[in-house]
């Protein structure tokens, strides 16, 4: 005899009992409201246990996709924003001159590919270059702040000098009183930098906001920086200022380049940052 039918035949008493089974669940079931919802909540709590798992991984290696995708569409609102508000600061100019507002600032989005934070000197690098229009001396922020400068640009990567190195400052501003002074970063906290030159006779205050004035080219003004934290005075009659900066470089990951439309302009009168 055929093995697989010898199988077939050695089991068939089995199998009518299970077919028998399964049918006696079934009319079971089916005359049984309570016995129908028992087996479904089962079925239901044995679907979960499987599924949500399953579904909760899923999401986690959706979050780079996520995330990218917020951080374009971000940028793509720091443009419309910065068209928009170029309008409104030329609003009454515009009533006497008819030509045509257009932004100070364009964005470019890029990720950040590498970054330190425990050196006196650190950089980022980030993976968007020439190609994407990236050229040095632009600035690099986030939503949280300022990370830094490009310092150097090849095809595809831009090299960033960090806010998180002592060999670089930038100018800003305190946002209750308007006096400004330059940023440095002594190398100590990578949360906290200094600010520095500020008149004694000025009102600073523990919590004051800290934003980039405005006077550099590489960075709009009002970007928010950080927040007061102590001030003490140094060099006779100046205030040093440790500010609480607002962003947290070992978290970050997406950013915007700074493109000031009309950085060579202002290049060729001279206009350097104070």
């Amino acid at each position: 005899m055929n093995p697989l039918l010898r199988f077939f035949s050695g089991i068939r008493v089995f199998a009518v009992f299970i077919v028998l089974e399964i049918i006696a669940v079934i009319l079971f079931i089916g005359n049984s409201y309570y016995q129908q919802s028992t087996i479904l909540k089962s079925m239901h709590t044995t679907w979960s246990m499987v599924v949500r798992p399953v579904h909760s991984l899923t999401q986690y290696f959706s979050l780079g996709v996520v995330n990218r995708q917020l951080a374009e569409e971000n940028n793509r609102l720091r443009n419309e924003l910065e068209y928009l508000q170029s309008g409104l600061d030329s609003a009454a100019v515009t009533l006497v001159h008819d030509e045509e507002y257009r932004p100070l600032y364009s964005y470019i989005p890029a990720e950040i590919i590498d970054n330190s934070i425990n050196k006196q000197q650190n950089y980022i690098m980030l993976n968007a270059g020439s190609e994407q229009g990236v050229t040095t001396e632009m600035g690099v922020i986030t939503e949280q702040g300022v990370v830094g400068i490009v310092i150097s640009v090849s095809k595809h990567y831009a090299l960033v000098k960090s806010i998180l190195n002592t060999e670089w400052k930038f100018n800003v501003r305190l946002k209750s009183s308007g006096d400004f002074g330059p940023m440095q970063w002594d190398g100590i906290n990578y949360r906290q930098s200094i600010l520095s030159d500020i008149p004694q006779h000025s009102n600073v205050v523990k919590g004051d906001t800290v934003v980039t004035s405005g006077y550099s080219r590489m960075f709009p003004q009002g970007i928010p920086v950080g927040v007061v934290d102590t001030a003490v005075i140094k060099r006779g009659n100046f205030y040093e200022v440790k500010v609480n900066l607002f962003i947290d470089l070992r978290k970050a990951q997406y950013v915007n380049i700074v493109n000031s439309i009309y950085r060579n302009e202002l290049d060729s009168l001279k206009i350097t940052e104070r």
